[in-house]
């Protein structure tokens, strides 16, 4: 039995076994963080040390996890993109290696016999591969994009607005097809079996709605605001010249009195290759090419 989880009581010191056996579905977030069962007595805290998560990440999908209907964005907007990219990767290859093969067959098994079998397979087996489309553009084009936006890079001809504008929710066919089952089809004979493959389809239904959550409404703002720091920050360095160093501050100042390389090398103790060094780099910043443009500079 799920029981009902007081977030506000959960912490770092919480114990994880006593946290999984009230609620099951946590079993989702320990996978995507690759934290096996087994866990004794070890708190949340230390079960995240000894696996390298951060434990203020971990909890907050714990709590997104164990009440879906009331997510707290605020807290959820304060997760690093790092650890939301994390958490969805490692989700696409659970639905794409595990969760969906073991539905279509479940459902294979259930159906033996049946009239229906065939179309109801049919239909599975082309939102599989829709799913499948969706996610292999998120690993191959998206996610990339915000790894090279993380690490500093500014890739050229893909934005966040490229993702939103084909981005679609795929776990609404799920529903679909759920209600479809549940209302209109004879289960004849294999009730139990029919009865897991839609439980099985609920719990992928509830974590695709929450994997989409977390994509559309916690990453996706994040990254307009990435982009938005870069172009500022690329506006900035087009709108405001250069400004010059200390050092080549002195230089400027040296140069306007008329000493040489060499004169000015032995003031600054430094070599007259570093002084025409910094003087190239004067000229480039301030668009100044002649000791009397410099002079009229000072």
């Amino acid at each position: 039995m799920t029981l009902v989880i007081d977030t506000k009581t959960l912490t770092q010191d919480t114990k994880l076994a006593e946290l999984v056996r009230s609620d099951l579905n946590l079993l989702f977030v320990l996978n995507q963080f690759s934290m096996p069962m087994g866990f004794g007595d070890k708190t949340i805290g230390e079960i995240c040390r000894s696996h390298s998560v951060d434990t203020e990440s971990f909890l907050t999908l714990l709590m997104f996890h164990a009440q879906p209907d009331k997510p707290d964005k605020e807290r959820l907007c304060h997760l690093d993109a790092a650890t939301i990219l994390t958490y969805l990767k490692n989700s696409h290859t659970f639905f794409l290696d595990y969760r969906l093969p073991a539905i279509k067959e479940q459902l294979a098994d259930a159906l033996q016999a049946h009239a229906t079998r065939s179309t109801i397979l049919q239909y599975f087996e082309e939102y599989e591969t829709e799913v499948r489309e969706h996610m292999n553009y998120e690993n191959q084009v998206f996610f990339p994009y915000v790894e090279s936006l993380l690490a500093g890079s500014e890739p050229v001809g893909y934005s966040v607005k490229d993702f939103q504008a084909r981005h679609n929710n795929v776990d609404e066919a799920l529903e679909e097809l759920l209600s479809l089952l549940i209302k209109y089809l004879p289960t004849e004979g294999r009730y139990f079996l029919l009865s897991d493959a839609l439980e099985a389809i609920k719990r992928c239904h509830r974590d695709l709605t929450l994997h989409t959550y977390l994509e559309d409404d916690i990453l996706v703002p994040k990254i307009h605001l990435l982009e938005k720091h870069k172009v500022a920050e690329a506006v900035k360095t087009i709108q405001e010249p250069n400004e010059l160093s200390d050092r080549e501050k002195e230089i400027v100042c040296s140069v306007a009195k008329g000493l040489s390389n060499k004169q000015i090398a032995d003031k600054h103790f430094i070599s007259i290759h570093t002084v025409i060094t910094h003087r190239r780099n004067i000229s480039r910043k301030l668009g100044i090419h002649s000791s009397a443009g410099l002079v009229v500079y000072a």
